[in-house]
């Protein structure tokens, strides 16, 4: 209960901080923008945020094909739209989405956690690519302009992002420090769950030990697979390029053709807030963030925090919205089925 406490007040204070941001942009200033919106634009940037979660699950349903795990697309989609949902709830590194994902596949496959877990390691790794290129495109950018909020804020978010993916690699690779992390998790557990998990330790040590080396097996294999590796790279880039596009349309949809080198900019700049927020889904902090960015780019401050808000909306608030639904039903469905 205390912990429920301390998530809601921080999700309190994150809505807090949305409707002070609105306030201080001027909300009737707010209002008149929007009356003005040009649909046509805005309905293009919602088709392409739904294709930006369609090219996501197909990037992972190939690395799952490759993996010998054949799951309809339907379920796929299903798994990583709750993902998506369970991320966006959750505080700090958002992590929260990958062992459900992985749970939801594993009740419809055969596979073991372990391999299945190696294919969503490898789905988030192979942004990696993309993050780098578009990352030093932006600094280029950045530097000409001579933007230095921009600039000190792309390094944090760089330093973030490469330390999360090195961190992963290493993991994914070293047997012993998985197995070490995964065994202090199940000690945790079982400090909570003291009689649940009574001298089960060694068992637990088996079963983890099993799991760790479907895992690295998997891994490895999908590393040296060039074919899926092509494939789902170039996705990886098309799912970027989307989201580019997707911020552009919006700004456009307010009446203002903002440059796509400048939407990169800013986008490269905050992909890493989510990470370091302890806030769920880095409501109201993400919000103020990209709107100093744009700020920061001589962008009218009512027109910065509208096109954030509108953006947000589009990119957090309706996954995060469609995926609780399907959570909900699929739960009940799980329910059912027993």
């Amino acid at each position: 209960m205390k912990m429920k406490g301390k998530k809601s007040l921080t999700v309190a204070a994150g809505l807090l901080l949305v409707v002070l941001l609105i306030a201080w942009s001027g909300v009737s200033e707010t209002v008149k923008l929007l009356s003005q919106t040009r649909l046509r634009y805005l309905a293009l940037a919602c088709l392409i945020s739904a294709l930006e979660t369609f090219l996501w699950s197909l990037r992972w349903q190939i690395l799952l094909k490759q993996s010998d795990i054949r799951i309809p697309f339907k379920r796929v989609l299903e798994a990583t739209l709750i993902g998506i949902f369970v991320n966006n709830v959750t505080p700090g590194a958002r992590g929260g989405g990958e062992p459900v994902r992985m749970y939801l596949i594993k009740k419809r496959s055969e596979s073991s956690y372990g391999k299945i877990f190696a294919t969503i390691a490898t789905d988030r790794m192979l942004d990696a690519i993309p993050i780098v290129i578009f990352t030093i495109i932006a600094f280029w950018y950045a530097l000409d302009l001579g933007t230095h909020l921009v600039l000190v804020v792309l390094l944090v978010s760089v330093i973030i992002v490469v330390s999360v993916i090195l961190l992963s690699i290493l993991f994914s690779l070293n047997e012993r420090l998985a197995m070490g992390l995964l065994m202090r998790i199940f000690r945790l557990i079982r400090r909570i769950f003291p009689r649940k998990f009574e001298d089960k330790e060694e068992k637990a040590e088996e079963i983890i030990k099993t799991h760790v080396m479907d895992f690295k097996k998997t891994f490895v294999m999908l590393s040296k697979n060039k074919l899926a590796l092509f494939g789902s790279t170039t996705i990886s880039f098309m799912i970027w390029i989307s989201a580019l596009l997707r911020t552009y349309l919006v700004f456009l949809s307010l009446n203002y053709p903002l440059a796509l080198h400048k939407v990169l900019m800013v986008q490269m700049a905050g992909m890493a807030v989510g990470l370091i927020s302890i806030i769920p889904g880095g409501i109201g902090i993400t919000e103020a963030i990209f709107s100093a960015l744009y700020l920061s780019l001589a962008i009218d401050k009512t027109l910065a925090v509208t096109a954030t808000m509108v953006d947000r909306t589009l990119s957090f608030w309706i996954p995060t919205l469609v995926g609780a639904l399907i959570a909900t039903h699929l739960g009940i469905r799980l329910t059912e089925e027993g």
